[in-house]
């Protein structure tokens, strides 16, 4: 009776375990980029609830968001990454930035954000 190999072998559980392993580690390295620009979203959606939002300045809609952001921990976004343009009772805020985190060096991931909301005169 001729015996056939049944499983893998001890260097392809390895293999396995390796991979398994590296894709865990990339997602936990992703995830706190990925949290980060949801709460930028929701920090920008709640702009809609704050009254006569479209009647401040640009410096005081700054001062609003990065005081959510400092509520979120929202380290990434500047008021450099802040652009707020007002026509005819439409207001219109963007938020671009690009947040770099090490992997493995030499080699960064690097997720680049372009947000934007459109509020209504209210």
């Amino acid at each position: 009776m001729i015996k056939k190999q049944e499983g893998m072998t001890g260097t392809g559980w390895l293999t396995v375990l390796a991979l398994i392993g590296f894709f865990v580690y990339v997602g936990l390295t992703i995830l706190p980029i990925q949290i980060e620009a949801y709460k930028v979203r929701s920090a920008l959606k709640a702009l809609n609830q704050v009254p006569n939002i479209t009647k401040m300045s640009r410096n005081e809609i700054i001062k609003q968001l990065q005081g959510q952001f400092d509520i979120d921990d929202i380290t990434h976004v500047t008021k450099d990454n802040i652009f707020v343009d007002k026509t005819k009772g439409v207001l219109t805020v963007r938020i671009e930035y690009e947040i770099r985190t090490r992997m493995i060096k030499p080699y960064d991931i690097v997720g680049v954000f372009k947000e934007k909301v459109k509020v209504i005169q209210n």
